[in-house]
């Protein structure tokens, strides 16, 4: 199982009615926490291949690893020619293809810069040796993601239907790449997985704009996490500016509203003050508001991954990690989209640092990464009952 486990559905209630949504209702199961993995830095993201050993990828290493179900773990490669990291950016996402079993495919999504060139975030497809020592370069899917010094150059992926392929990009800390339909910036793009090419029932599939073809929605800051629900919906988790962490539902076509361009004269070209809001119904067009938001201040949700029937009364909530609030959420939703519950399981709030990384794992459990800088662990959580 790779990342289909990971978000939600359709929902909408005000700050002012979060804190009103009824506690206690469903059954909390009791958490066993147990550490798979140790002595990382910054490990972004995970994948499980069919025979339930797990690919993780390390940001600024560059490295991606797999981890046997003996516990062993071996180095696949590190930095590839013109794999670059900086500030937040590096070897991020990992997602094995839909047709591993034949194809032996896998994707990641990582900064790019050739000496002398400009930095930008790529999606390239791989192929992983019989062995499962090494990995050969198949393909570049997607490049040109911008990135500035490194700065919200977030990238997510996960599987969609059909070979399709869902691509969450940060917005290089620039004001108009979010609202620019020829911007690959603060975008989820949806390509075809072995190709890279749009898919065809993209919104804009008929451009003549190679960049507007592959856009899904737009108007996102930062998008960190990308989850499939098991009703097919696609659905994402992106940083706030200084509040309002997000998670959205994705609808073809959406505008999520970030449009952080000058205002008024004095305001930075990049705005993200009070008069930028993450969803701005003041531009042109409808914009769609988020399904949750953290209000003021942000706890820099990243990670996210729907939980199973082992959670009990939680069985399909959505489980969101959090960096600065370094704590673990989940979020119980209805089938129609409304919130009912959300629960921050003390046995993840504060005791393993800043949590990144969330994927169900092929035995129910729910997998995270920790992003502390040093001894990083890969943590396994199992609900019991």
């Amino acid at each position: 199982m790779t990342h289909w486990s990971r978000i939600i559905p359709a929902v909408l209630l005000p700050l002012s009615l979060l804190a009103a949504v009824p506690a206690g209702a469903a059954t909390k199961p009791a958490l066993k926490v147990t550490v798979v993995a140790q002595g990382l830095q910054l490990p972004w993201d995970l994948a499980f291949l069919p025979d339930r050993s797990m690919l993780f990828t390390q940001r600024d290493r560059k490295t991606l690893s797999l981890r046997r179900t003996d516990g062993t773990i071996r180095r696949i490669f590190t930095a590839p020619n013109h794999m670059w990291s900086s500030g937040e950016t590096g070897l991020m996402s990992v997602e094995v293809a839909a047709d591993f079993a034949r194809t032996r495919a896998f994707m990641t999504c990582h900064g790019y810069r050739k000496p002398g060139g400009r930095p930008e975030v790529r999606v390239v497809r791989w192929r992983l040796n019989r062995a499962a020592t090494g990995a050969s370069y198949v393909r570049t899917l997607v490049a040109g993601m911008p990135s500035s010094g490194g700065r919200h150059g977030g990238c997510a992926l996960v599987k969609g239907s059909r070979n399709q392929l869902y691509i969450g990009t940060g917005d290089a800390a620039t004001g108009r790449n979010p609202q620019s339909l020829g911007s690959r910036g603060g975008k989820v793009l949806r390509v075809d997985a072995t190709t890279g090419k749009a898919v065809s029932t993209n919104p804009y599939v008929r451009s003549s704009n190679k960049t507007k073809r592959r856009i899904f929605t737009y108007g996102h800051r930062n998008v960190q996490g990308l989850a499939r629900r098991a009703d097919g919906s696609i659905w994402s988790v992106e940083h706030g500016s200084y509040r309002d962490d997000e998670v959205n539902r994705l609808v073809k076509k959406a505008n999520y509203g970030w449009n952080p361009v000058r205002r008024r004269s004095g305001d930075p070209a990049y705005n993200e003050g009070a008069n930028s809001p993450m969803t701005d119904h003041s531009i042109p067009g409808r914009q769609r508001s988020a399904a949750w938001r953290s209000g003021n201040p942000t706890v820099a949700t990243s990670g996210a991954a729907f939980v199973g029937s082992s959670w009990r009364g939680w069985n399909g909530a959505l489980a969101v990690t959090a960096l600065k609030d370094e704590s673990l959420r989940l979020l119980l939703f209805s089938t129609s989209g409304r919130l009912r519950e959300t629960w921050k399981p003390a046995a993840l709030d504060g005791r393993y640092g800043r949590l990144r990384g969330a994927v169900r794992g092929p035995d129910g459990a729910l997998y995270l990464t920790t992003s502390n800088g040093s001894d990083d662990k890969i943590l396994k959580v199992t609900a019991t009952g």
